[in-house]
């Protein structure tokens, strides 16, 4: 399955992973998700739950305390970043 990531924001010693697609909720015990932008591998990232803190209609934000301070520094920069459940070659 893959979901497109829209933001990622660190506040308060977590990430938070935004999404407006509700099929991350049917995966999110996966364990492991893998982060590809415009095609290229990126990173791997796990432990993410649905926030109880933050909270936006048609939103659903995952939060992580795993560091993912090297994809927030190049996100801004990259087009099409998706979350995939398996680990797949685009």
């Amino acid at each position: 399955m893959n979901v497109p990531l829209l933001d990622i924001v660190f506040q308060n010693d977590r990430y938070y992973l935004l999404f407006d697609d509700e099929k991350i909720l049917d995966s999110t015990i996966s364990g492991e998700w893998h982060v590809y932008a415009d095609g290229d591998y990126l990173c791997s990232v796990s432990n993410c739950k649905v926030s109880e803190q933050l909270k936006v209609p048609g939103r659903i934000f995952l939060e992580t305390q795993e560091n993912l301070n090297k994809l927030e520094n190049i996100f801004r920069r990259l087009k099409n970043v998706i979350l995939s459940s398996d680990k797949i070659n685009l």
